[in-house]
């Protein structure tokens, strides 16, 4: 046994080994420890451990010497923002600001550590859902991934974190007499379009508020979906500054050709001749915006006594009803424009389980 190998012989009879594992905040070495039944077993160990531990520390080849406020800076504004849409920069500056920053924003980048990771996501356990917290944290995940392949760290601790998991919940519908009720209301203005193209086609609000009378084929009987509007922050604008923008679908199945129902051509055709705006819901020259139109749901909503539920319910109800009339996952995929046919099984499984029965049934009959 060599001076210095850190390789003791244990009362029990086993073979102890200690190695450097890592460096604690105040720069004091933080040992790991193996055991094993032999010496020899013992001794090679730590040579693969002590040959890791060097890696560490020749590998990080530059000393990033601020906090993690300051690289998240320019992760975000040097490294993604020409990368990503304006609306997805608004976002992930939202969730640094508001989630992230407020937490870890002041610890130096390499004293970024799991265990101060594990206290950010046990504060959003108090105020956000599993689902937003998986979001955010993939935010912090690539942020710290960015620094490690700028070599500013060996590791990246975001990988070590267990987030908490996301429970499905069953997504409401519209029961056929609500749908049935529904419309029979928004036929009697033109205020109502938005909620009836919903019900019809399962666009999003933000497409819907985007539509252009260009979009509509009213020989072929198809919408087009070309472009989503959403309110977002505004960071040049100053404090809790908002705007309006317009963009492309944020993926390519997201911009699809939707077939009209006879019903919605029979509204839109009306719509057209009262219309003196190059969008579909606009009003002097300008698309009317999400929030608006939510507004007006909500509002119709309570008049007609209808459950407490958002506009995108009006999306559930329409691939519900395509469900129970026997359309293919794939074809109701199409439609709602689901990034992956895995998305809507996982969307909707819940509302194949009848058709599912009824199959299990067909079968042991023709058994």
């Amino acid at each position: 046994m060599a001076k210095g190998e850190n390789i003791y012989k244990r009362k029990d009879g086993r073979w102890e080994g200690r190695y450097p594992k890592a460096r604690k905040k105040d720069g004091s070495i933080y040992y790991g420890y193996i055991y094993g039944k032999s010496y020899q077993v013992i001794r090679k160990q730590l040579i693969e451990k002590k040959a890791a531990y060097a890696s560490y520390h020749t590998s990080v080849h530059q000393q990033f010497q601020g906090d993690f406020n300051a690289w998240a800076t320019i992760w975000l504004n040097q490294l993604m923002k020409e990368e990503i849409k304006e609306s997805t920069y608004a976002s992930y500056k939202n969730k640094f600001s508001q989630h992230i920053l407020p937490v870890i924003g002041h610890l130096l980048l390499n004293q970024v550590t799991k265990e101060s990771l594990d206290e950010l996501v046990q504060k959003m356990k108090g105020t956000l859902s599993p689902s937003s917290i998986q979001v955010i944290f993939r935010l912090v995940k690539s942020c710290l991934k960015s620094a490690k392949e700028h070599g500013y760290l060996y590791t990246n601790p975001a990988e070590l974190i267990s987030l908490p998991k996301i429970q499905k919940k069953e997504l409401s519908a519209l029961t056929r007499k609500q749908q049935a009720q529904l419309i029979k209301v928004v036929q009697q203005s033109m205020n109502y379009l938005p909620i009836l193209l919903a019900l019809e086609t399962g666009m999003r609000i933000g497409e819907i508020s985007a539509l252009k009378w260009s979009d509509i084929d009213f020989e072929q009987e198809l919408i087009h979906v070309r472009r989503t509007q959403q309110r977002i922050l505004d960071y040049t604008g100053g404090r809790h500054k908002t705007k309006i923008i317009e963009t492309s679908p944020k993926t390519m199945r997201a911009s699809r050709v939707i077939p009209m129902s006879s019903l919605l051509k029979i509204q839109l055709n009306k719509a057209r001749r009262q219309s003196s705006s190059p969008y579909v819901v606009g009003k002097h020259g300008k698309a009317l915006e999400p929030r608006t139109i939510t507004y007006r749901f909500t509002q119709l909503r309570k008049t007609i006594g209808l459950p407490n539920v958002g506009f995108h319910v009006l999306r559930h109800t329409f691939a519900t009803r395509c469900l129970e009339v026997g359309v293919s996952i794939h074809t109701i995929s199409a439609l709602l424009g689901h990034t992956s046919i895995k998305m809507t099984l996982d969307t909707y499984t819940h509302s194949c389980i009848d058709d599912q029965r009824l199959a299990m049934k067909k079968l042991a009959i023709l058994l």
